[in-house]
């Protein structure tokens, strides 16, 4: 091929790409909505939780699963961590030793706000808590799987 047709055809593809809003999607992210509060207990020392709201500022739909949710250190060892898209408590159908092969259906796993799907553009209510370990050092960050959100250090004790 001679480049006159090489660069012909590239002219050619990079004007479809523009003509057609062109560019590659970008893939989930998770931001905070709004400043995350973030807690101590005065009884726990070790203890944090953070309390927010998460929004996809991505074009693609996220599918977020709490247990798969990893609080990580300054140096990213990972903490003993519970996550879920929920700002309340809601009783599961299954007590800890009656859970069905394969864990709790999809549909009881979204009631909880265990597993959801966020379209791009959504936000959810939120909670990760975390224990620090000794040594462990600040600040931490969450880890969703394809991004991270920073936490900031806690700004109030909870009694």
């Amino acid at each position: 091929m001679n480049r006159r047709l090489v660069g012909g055809l590239a002219l050619a593809a990079s004007i479809a790409l523009v003509a057609c809003g062109g560019g590659e999607k970008k893939a989930g992210r998770l931001s905070w909505a709004g400043n995350p509060n973030v807690f101590k207990a005065h009884n726990l020392p070790t203890d944090r939780v953070v309390i927010a709201r998460v929004e996809n500022t991505g074009d693609e739909t996220l599918h977020l699963v709490g247990a798969k949710l990893v609080v990580r250190d300054a140096d990213g060892h990972p903490l003993e961590t519970t996550a879920a898209f929920s700002t309340t408590f809601a009783h599961g159908l299954y007590g800890a030793l009656q859970q069905p092969t394969g864990g709790p259906p999809s549909a009881e796993l979204a009631r909880l706000g265990k597993a959801i799907y966020l379209p791009a553009g959504g936000s959810v209510p939120f909670y990760a808590a975390w224990r620090l370990k000794p040594g462990t050092k600040e600040p931490v960050r969450i880890d969703y799987g394809t991004g991270s959100l920073a936490v900031p250090r806690a700004t109030a004790t909870a009694r």
